[in-house]
């Protein structure tokens, strides 16, 4: 239907290539992450669709181990990546409703990409860091989960009620180190 005067837009039309660029490296990093998990002796990974669907980015299981990961990823070019509370909340609700599972773990992998962003525009070079970590902090019934906070230097906080403090994430060794 035509409307005189009226463009319709597609959905996504309007997106600014900075955007789409975010989008396709976090896209990039979850693929990398399943392929990386697919390739380990027992374990079959799975991109579940990530923040439209409701579901966390990535499903890990090892049937033969008995083990189940939920993974959060994040990837970009500054110098800190974040989690938000509504993603930490999801995945939790997601890795409970598996209680078949005796080993189950909430991941929040982080890439810091070669490239870091400079405010005035641009780039600078810098090494390639990745970071996996365990978000095991139980949360109270009606409790809201913290927004979670990565350092390129691999410093983590977190934000909960307006204040941030330093948290010691435990190390997660995935299974393709």
């Amino acid at each position: 239907m035509l409307i005189k005067g009226k463009a319709k837009c597609k959905r996504g039309f309007g997106m600014s290539k900075a955007s789409k660029l975010r989008r396709k490296r976090g896209w990039d990093w979850e693929d990398t992450l399943v392929k990386r998990i697919d390739s380990c002796y027992s374990y079959e990974a799975y991109r579940l669709g990530g923040a439209s669907a409701f579901l966390p980015d990535i499903l890990a299981i090892s049937n033969r181990f008995g083990k189940l990961m939920v993974i959060e990823a994040k990837s970009g070019t500054t110098d800190y990546l974040m989690v938000p509370r509504e993603q930490v909340e999801r995945s939790l609700r997601f890795l409970d409703s598996f209680k078949l599972y005796p080993n189950r773990h909430f991941v929040l992998a982080f890439k810091f990409l070669r490239k870091r962003r400079l405010k005035g525009g641009g780039y600078e070079k810098r090494e390639l860091r990745e970071y996996y970590k365990e978000f095991n902090q139980q949360l109270k019934s009606g409790e809201r989960a913290p927004d979670v906070i990565c350092t390129y230097q691999g410093n983590f906080y977190i934000i909960s009620k307006g204040l941030k403090k330093s948290v010691d994430l435990p190390n997660f060794k995935m299974p393709f180190l």
